[in-house]
């Protein structure tokens, strides 16, 4: 009986959660459609204000859960003084998990920048429900990896942001996947692929890339679209390393993977160690096969912090830096988004004509979405 308890209680800290997130996601896409009839005459500007009003009310809401109901502690380092000020920012970062892409939400939103946040996404995340339709209208961008990359679409849709006056936080993961260390052969093709590396111009001018052992190497092609595309309008480049507690095991010394949204929730991972580091849009090469160099050597800096972090020394592990400072976000912050989605929940579920409608606008709003990326992308 009491194992059973147990199970339910532990249930009970992810399953409501969870359900509640992705229960709203109809409800959101419901009041979005009517914001953009509304606005569908009016200035961009207007129906930009409302949009990114509208999804920083979500992501704050997701905010809620996944850091204060989890009391989750985030400490950061570096460049925190960036956070103080509003900018247009592109945001580099590496890739672990799928808890990833709420520390980005989480810098935004100390910085009162959440609504701003856009995606370099995988193509494969357009199917996703109503996610996926309405990323590329808030301007993600999806790519395509490997030889499949469809430059000629990335940059169309980089050019709309950039000749608009969104305020954007451009988030980029150069590995492409997540760094999985039980996935050896994925690592081990990533460090030859950094073996493999060499640029000629009459005499050998790179031999190879630095050997990257806690990321993966990072590919260049969005971040360089990004850069170039972007650099009129972009304010800086927020280099962002991450790491998550509780990711070593105590037995062995190993690194285990990052937690997944399930893990999360349930609050097994107390801390997120964050550094910053703001990097000048002049630092950044204008050439392609430059912005390859420097991009490797943002991840190199990247894996020695990782390295820190894991490292057998007591007086620095899980730690990315001496100066690490907590940053709360307090409840006052993400409860009146949590409260705003519940209001509006409520008649919807609560009365045979609210869920009636419900459900329609999900299944039309699932089918139309999956029409409209497979036409356009």
């Amino acid at each position: 009986m009491f194992a059973l308890t147990h199970i339910i209680i532990s249930m009970k800290k992810w399953v409501l959660p969870t359900a509640f997130m992705f229960g709203t996601a109809p409800t959101f896409i419901i009041l979005w459609a009517g914001w953009r009839v509304l606005t569908i005459f009016l200035p961009s500007r207007i129906y930009e204000r409302g949009d990114d009003w509208l999804y920083s009310m979500y992501q704050r809401m997701v905010l809620f859960f996944f850091e204060n109901m989890t009391a989750l502690q985030v400490f950061i380092s570096g460049d925190v003084d960036c956070l103080d000020k509003k900018e247009n920012i592109i945001l580099l970062m590496n890739h672990q998990c799928a808890v990833d892409w709420m520390v980005a939400d989480m810098l935004a939103a100390r910085q009162g920048t959440i609504g701003h946040i856009r995606y370099i996404l995988k193509d494969e995340l357009k199917y996703v429900p109503l996610y996926g339709f309405y990323f590329r209208q808030h301007s993600c961008i999806y790519v395509k990896r490997g030889g499949k990359f469809r430059q000629e679409k990335a940059i169309g849709q980089l050019d709309i942001l950039n000749n608009s006056k969104t305020p954007f936080w451009m988030v980029v993961f150069p590995e492409g996947t997540r760094y999985d260390p039980a996935a050896t052969d994925k690592i081990q093709k990533s460090q030859q692929y950094a073996h493999d590396q060499a640029s000629f111009d009459g005499i050998l001018i790179i031999s190879g890339l630095d050997v990257l052992v806690n990321v993966l190497t990072p590919r260049s092609k969005a971040m360089f679209l990004c850069c170039d595309r972007l650099r009129n309008r972009t304010d800086a480049i927020y280099d962002v390393t991450i790491a998550y507690s509780d990711t070593l095991d105590p037995s062995t010394k190993q690194r285990i993977p990052a937690p997944g949204l399930v893990g999360f929730l349930k609050g097994g991972y107390n801390q997120l160690h964050v550094n910053i580091e703001r990097v000048s849009l002049s630092e950044v090469p204008e050439k392609e096969e430059d912005v390859k160099v420097w991009l490797h050597k943002r991840f190199v800096r990247k894996d020695n912090l990782l390295k820190r972090f894991y490292s057998s020394d007591s007086s620095t592990a899980g730690t990315l830096s001496d100066k690490e400072e907590r940053h709360p976000l307090t409840g006052g912050e993400t409860l009146p988004a949590f409260l705003f989605w519940f209001a509006i929940n409520i008649p919807l579920l609560l009365t045979m004509d609210g869920r009636a409608f419900y459900w329609r606008a999900t299944l039309l709003g699932t089918v139309l979405g999956w029409i409209w990326v497979s036409l356009r992308f």
